[in-house]
């Protein structure tokens, strides 16, 4: 994988909580950084996935439901009605 380097203007509190986390995992700021980007990617696709192909690829109705109530009030949740 290739890499680049960009600059990131982050608040104060969140660079500090990303040097204490990056610290305890052992690892660099950028590379805690990429890991946390890539987990968000895999969290959307698997979103479009599901909101794809539906409840049926899933074993609880129960919590597709509410998956899908999750998803309407984050997509809708600042209309006004």
């Amino acid at each position: 994988m290739d890499s680049m380097k960009i600059g990131v203007s982050l608040p104060e509190d969140l660079l500090a909580f990303a040097d204490q986390a990056a610290r305890r995992r052992g690892t660099s700021r950028s590379e805690l950084l990429a890991h946390l980007l890539e987990a968000e990617r895999v969290r959307q696709q698997t979103r479009e996935y599901l909101d794809r192909h539906g409840w049926d690829v899933v074993d609880d109705e129960a919590a597709w439901r509410r998956h899908q109530r999750r998803r309407m009030a984050e997509e809708y949740g600042d209309d006004d009605w």
